[in-house]
């Protein structure tokens, strides 16, 4: 849990978190934002090309306009509301992905195709400019998607206005320039976007991992306890799994904060759930209930696996040397899910055996 939060901490740059798993989340986080977002700028680009095609029929030349209405009209405005309503239904997102990538380059080609036809292309020319931009900042892509398009259609505008268009030095010189600033503005503006987003997240992130954490030990808090221990019930009901469950109460607790202090007492709190962490298995949740209570949900145990595991735990504490107060002792109350249990069933059992292993002479594992 600790470990969790330094990632957390460490986040400072924008290639990924530290944590896999955070990066897991933000992407999923994001996706859903994506899909929106394409939808709805492919959907408005669509319409765009279709008034593009309008006002073709009325100011572009007529040997030109087959090839005009052709591409806005005919491939472009179709080829975007399929995009648009791939991302509003949700569907395969690496196919839209591909899609998207590729939408703007073919427009970009279609865009040089009239610019070749047309004896006064500059009105037209200045339309890759914006497809440039328009990748990098309206479309949705991640950002390096929308590098690998923008690259591409940068790298095809270059190559075929400089082999194959009869451009002055002049105006070759502001069509390269005007591209780059195309580029440069929109890569820095995705970038930014992308950056404000991973901070917005990681916020929000921290935000409710705060709220579920324990700030003494680093532990879960009773909060989240309430909301693992329905999911797990809820999961084995369904899946017909099995999970443990085990209170842990270090014995003589008051005696520490009596004798030596509160802030002493808080050490060992500390220490102690160092322990926890140490024996516990990847998949185990640590929670510290309250006062010198924790609690442990094992996933995918059995009652002989359950109790070898908490007395695993109870030697460790038992071996351990605390500063200040050395040797402390702990007792344990152990229960396994059984069927159609409910949250209050399983803490009342696993508290029953909690109170059996004090009146047991404490330091001990008990069953219920």
């Amino acid at each position: 849990m600790r470990e969790h939060k330094e990632h957390f901490l460490s986040f400072t740059n924008l290639c990924g978190f530290e944590s896999k798993e955070l990066e897991r989340k933000y992407i999923q986080w994001k996706q859903s934002a994506r899909y929106a977002q394409i939808s709805a700028a492919t959907l408005l680009t669509s319409v765009l090309y279709v008034i593009y095609a309008v006002l073709d029929s009325y100011i572009a030349p007529l040997q030109s306009l087959t090839l005009m209405t052709g591409i806005h009209l005919y491939l472009l405005a179709p080829v975007l509301l399929l995009i648009s309503l791939l991302a509003f239904w949700r569907t395969n997102y690496n196919l839209i992905t591909v899609l998207l990538i590729f939408a703007p380059v073919v427009a970009a080609m279609g865009n040089l195709l009239i610019v070749n036809e047309l004896p006064e292309y500059k009105t037209y020319l200045t339309e890759d400019y914006l497809i440039i931009f328009w990748i990098f900042t309206i479309s949705g892509l991640k950002l390096l998607h929308a590098t690998i398009s923008a690259t591409i259609t940068f790298i095809l505008l270059f190559v075929v206005t400089y082999f194959f268009f009869s451009f002055s030095t002049e105006l070759f010189t502001m069509h390269f320039f005007w591209m780059l600033s195309s580029f440069s503005f929109g890569f820095l503006g995705a970038f930014l976007i992308e950056k404000s987003s991973r901070t917005i997240f990681f916020n929000k992130e921290k935000l409710e991992e705060l709220a579920v954490t324990d700030p003494l030990t680093g532990l879960y808090n009773r909060k989240k306890l309430n909301e693992v221990l329905q999911y797990e019930l809820d999961r084995s009901k369904r899946y017909k799994l099995n999970f443990g469950l085990l209170i842990m109460d270090i014995d003589f607790f008051k005696e520490v904060n009596d004798s030596f202090g509160h802030e002493v007492g808080d050490g060992v709190l500390v220490e102690l759930s160092q322990i926890m962490r140490k024996h516990a298995r990847t998949t185990d949740i640590l929670i510290r209930w309250g006062g010198e209570e924790f609690i442990i949900i094992y996933l995918a145990t059995n009652k002989k696996e359950l109790l070898k595991l908490a007395e695993n735990l109870r030697s460790a504490i038992e071996d351990h040397q605390f500063e200040v107060v050395g040797s402390r002792t702990a007792s344990f109350g152990v229960t396994t899910y059984s069927d159609s249990d409910t949250m209050s069933a399983m803490l009342n059992r696993a508290d029953r055996a909690l109170y059996e292993a004090k009146d047991s002479g404490r330091n001990c594992v008990k069953y219920c």
